[in-house]
């Protein structure tokens, strides 16, 4: 049975086809294909489109961001294949009055603890160092018991008390880890294998969990920036540092939580 296509579309996105096979339409940051055969109308609802020139919206607060090289990376692009990291591209939509980058090469969440500076805002974008390093997963348990016992939950909580020293009306989001794969030998050869019997998804499953319990948004990397079939095009090496392609996406996804407190 066809379908009858209800599309909005900017005035830039639109194009004539009448004779085409196949269309894509391209709304804002949204492409949309279909087949003509599975179409059996389209009706057009105009909007004005987005200036190219758009101000980021003003946020009265300072934006820590604590993580490994991934977020590093924001201020090393001119030793980096890369023109700007994903902060960078959240902060030419979302205009904080500071940012402070606190995050730490090569480290595991531990390393956020004592880097926690004050601010308003923070993202923490930690788990793929730790399961480099097979820092044992832990469960909510530890988080909530705050058992100190070097598990990744349990060293979640020390951090998040940290923050609340820090500013007790702190607001944050937390960050599952993208997926990456190889690198060398530090990872395998997948994202979906065991390391030393400890699966990516473990980190990203009791963050979530955290969050759920803290009350607290997640900018899901893990589900959202990129599987198997999309890493090695979104990563100048193979396969963990993120590229232009592979920051922007991350920017979207840390945008879209970012705008679920900035709207409370």
């Amino acid at each position: 049975m066809k379908r009858k296509a209800f599309l909005t579309v900017t005035l830039c996105a639109i194009a004539s086809v009448a004779m085409a096979q196949s269309f894509t339409v391209h709304e804002k940051d949204e492409s949309y294909g279909f087949n003509q055969e599975d179409v059996d109308s389209i009706v057009f609802s105009m909007e004005a489109a987005e200036p190219l020139n758009a101000k980021p919206r003003k946020v009265d607060g300072r934006w820590c961001s604590l993580g490994t090289s991934i977020s590093w990376l924001n201020e090393q692009t001119a030793s980096y294949p890369i023109t700007k990291g994903y902060q960078t591209r959240v902060m030419e939509k979302l205009a904080f009055t500071g940012f402070n980058n606190k995050a730490v090469n090569g480290g595991t969440l531990s390393s956020a603890i004592a880097a926690v500076g004050y601010a308003d805002y923070y993202t923490i974008e930690h788990g793929i160092n730790d399961w480099g390093h097979s820092t044992p997963v832990g469960t909510i348990d530890d988080y909530i018991n705050n058992t100190k016992n070097g598990t990744f939950a349990a060293t979640y909580r020390q951090v998040i008390d940290r923050i609340f020293q820090r500013n007790k009306k702190a607001r944050v989001i937390l960050c599952t880890p993208r997926k990456a794969y190889g690198f060398g030998d530090y990872l395998p050869a997948h994202w979906y294998d065991p390391l030393n019997g400890i699966y990516l998804q473990e980190y990203a499953d009791v963050i979530r969990q955290i969050a759920a319990y803290e009350s607290f948004p997640v900018a899901d990397f893990f589900a959202e920036a990129g599987g198997q079939r999309q890493l090695a095009g979104w990563s100048y090496d193979t396969a963990l540092h993120p590229n232009d392609d592979g920051m922007q996406v991350m920017a979207n996804i840390l945008i879209q939580a970012f705008e679920k407190i900035l709207g409370e």
